[in-house]
């Protein structure tokens, strides 16, 4: 137990000075970089898993949970085979559509949480099995047009 309280301060001094939503943020990466390493954890291997684009037989995120920089939750709203998107929960404004902020993450960048914009999903998607599938999408439809009858984005059918 001692051992494990030594590690445990070791560890929590990476963390001085840095705000509380970002070692949050850092926490729940590392949890799900966890979640696909094997056991006994191998550094090595889990610096392989940073660099690569992870196992794609894997779910994207197992936790569907996620905390933004600003202090916000994002609640989990869909995912396809390759994608899933987030809605940010605003404490302040009121929940109308204008003020609807998505993010999404995809089995190439499965730690990394980026804002729902044409832009970041093609770069994304650059040079990946989806992407002329997203590009047809996209020259058709805004990146977060909805379906009119389910209310569900219409990026997750792509």
């Amino acid at each position: 137990m001692t051992n494990e309280k030594e590690l445990l301060y070791k560890i929590l001094e990476n963390f001085n000075g840095m705000g509380k939503i970002e070692a949050y943020d850092l926490t729940h990466k590392l949890e799900t970089l966890l979640f696909y390493a094997s056991n006994p954890i191998n550094a090595k291997e889990l610096k392989q898993l940073i660099v690569s684009d992870m196992d794609h037989d894997h779910e994207i995120d197992p936790f569907h949970f996620t905390i933004l920089p600003n202090g916000n939750f994002c609640e989990f709203v869909g995912c396809n085979n390759w994608m899933h998107v987030y809605k940010e929960n605003k404490r302040i404004l009121p929940d109308w559509p204008v003020f609807e902020t998505y993010y999404f993450k995809t089995r190439y960048a499965p730690l990394e949480l980026k804002k729902l914009t044409k832009k970041n999903l093609l770069q994304d998607v650059k040079e990946k099995n989806e992407d002329e599938k997203v590009r047809t999408f996209l020259k058709q439809y805004n990146v977060c047009k909805k379906d009119v009858v389910t209310n569900r984005l219409l990026i997750l059918e792509a």
